[in-house]
């Protein structure tokens, strides 16, 4: 398959452009509406048209007086009223592009059935209850976005709201045009689960004059950096300071501690390299800010795996990074998910920036350095709570994480990580202890570490026995 080439399309960006100045409209009609109520109310005229109440025996409007034969419900405790407003407002399944129409072709095929899972109108009962259920809408749910719009427009949630909020999904769909009629198909070797190759959804585009804008082309790497833009700081007029003009806005989700990313439709040799402004947004903009990355569906050729590169610029000191294989495709008209029960699709971890104070100039690893750190000190991810289990590899060499032991799950297990490399130690246990003197039980014959001082598996040698051993001059 022919690689395409990253655009977007402008038929997609002018329908946006176009849907755009109407949420201007409603919000400069609701504020006009505001200023009209304003201005009934002081003069002392009310908006609210109301009914003719029945009266009581001193005359008092009342809830229960409003209607004839009404009787007043049983009074229930508050406590109680926050416990159903609680369960009413939390969706056991994440909330797809809250504050946006969702396509249906973004949605997998249970999210389509589903019935609504959480009572909304609970918020216009009252204003007692509008004000708390809010809170529990924003606080107890979790939510996926497809769209960069759906993102952005994730703005208009109060700021106290976004605050909180640890953890997203994105759900990154490919998409593809053309401006010929051929098709185009993702290979059966995507995933273990896919018995023959898909087809793509590719838009027909009319074929102009020039030739710059003609053949295969994908909406992919660009709109990753679309999603990351959408994340930065929106502007608050209310958060603007008079007397500190220069503090910065906070970003749209600015607690946030775990990003799961997951890579729809991006097979292997159909794309070419990401743009030179992901590594600004990854690396610059959004550097260093989270604990946790989840990476689903990468292509597993070079240009996957410089994005998983770049993508890892995301995460802070000692962040664990998880590269996972694809759980889902894109069909026409909805997404179907893969299982990933086979040995294929077991997820690779590997903690990025591990060394600590472990001095690496005699190992080439450049990768495990940050570019552009200008010598400043980042604080680590903080340490996963609990105790990790014994180990007689845990040295000033190794760091314990807890990693998931189903992506989907809660349910996580220690694992032991090889400081230099990044990647579990089971995996480089052999070369990290292969110019170990003393085996197992006799320390005395062993490397002291140069690090630490002391005898362990896969010491730091010093200097003078390195030159022997990587055959260099330091």
């Amino acid at each position: 398959m022919n690689i395409a080439w990253e655009c977007r399309d402008q038929a997609d960006q002018a329908e946006i452009y176009y849907n755009h100045p109407l949420r201007t409209k409603v919000r400069r009609l609701e504020d006009e509406n505001l200023a009209l109520k304003r201005m009934l109310r002081e003069n002392g005229i009310s908006w609210q048209a109301r009914s003719k109440p029945s009266q009581t025996h001193n005359g008092r409007i009342t809830r229960s007086s409003g209607k004839v034969g009404c009787r007043p419900l049983p009074h229930i405790p508050v406590e109680i009223q926050l416990r159903i407003l609680f369960f009413a407002m939390t969706s056991p399944q994440p909330i797809v592009d809250p504050l946006c129409k969702t396509k249906s072709e973004h949605l997998l095929v249970q999210e389509k059935v589903k019935s609504n899972q959480i009572a909304i109108h609970f918020l216009a009962t009252c204003k007692a209850y509008h004000a708390e259920g809010t809170k529990f809408l924003w606080k107890n749910n979790s939510f996926v976005f497809t769209t960069p719009e759906a993102l952005r427009n994730f703005a208009e949630v109060p700021f106290k709201f976004r605050e909180d909020i640890k953890d997203i999904n994105l759900r990154i769909i490919a998409k593809f045009y053309d401006d010929e009629n051929r098709t185009r198909k993702i290979s059966r070797n995507h995933h273990p689960d896919l018995k023959k190759a898909v087809p793509l959804t590719v838009h027909r585009r009319p074929k102009e004059n020039t030739p710059a804008r003609r053949g295969f082309r994908t909406y992919g790497w660009y709109q990753l950096i679309d999603f990351l833009m959408a994340m930065q700081p929106p502007y608050d007029p209310s958060r603007v300071s008079v007397t500190t003009p220069l503090t910065p806005m906070p970003r749209l989700l600015p607690s946030l501690e775990k990003l799961r990313i997951d890579f729809v439709n991006f097979g292997s040799n159909m794309f070419g390299g990401p743009p030179a402004q992901l590594h600004d947004l990854a690396s610059h903009q959004f550097g260093c800010t989270l604990n946790e990355l989840v990476l689903t569906g990468l292509p597993t050729d070079e240009a996957g795996e410089r994005v998983c590169n770049e993508l890892a610029g995301l995460l802070k000191n000692e962040g664990l990074l998880i590269d996972h294989a694809p759980t889902m495709v894109a069909l026409r008209n909805s997404i179907r998910p893969l299982t990933c029960d086979t040995v294929e699709c077991h997820y690779s971890s590997k903690v990025v920036r591990a060394a600590g104070e472990i001095d690496l100039n005699p190992y080439v690893h450049g990768d495990e350095f940050h570019a552009h750190s200008f010598g400043l000190e980042f604080p680590p991810a903080p340490k996963d709570e609990g105790e990790p289990p014994f180990s007689f590899y845990h040295s000033c060499r190794t760091i314990w994480k807890k990693v998931p032991v189903k992506l989907d799950g809660d349910e996580r297990k220690w694992e032991l990580f090889d400081r230099i490399s990044g990647q579990p130690w089971v995996d480089v246990e052999d070369e990290a202890t292969m110019y170990d003197c003393a085996p197992i039980g006799e320390p005395d014959n062993g490397i002291v570490c140069d690090n630490c001082g002391e005898v362990h598996p896969g010491a730091i040698p010093p200097e003078d026995l390195i030159e022997d051993i990587f055959g260099i001059d330091l």
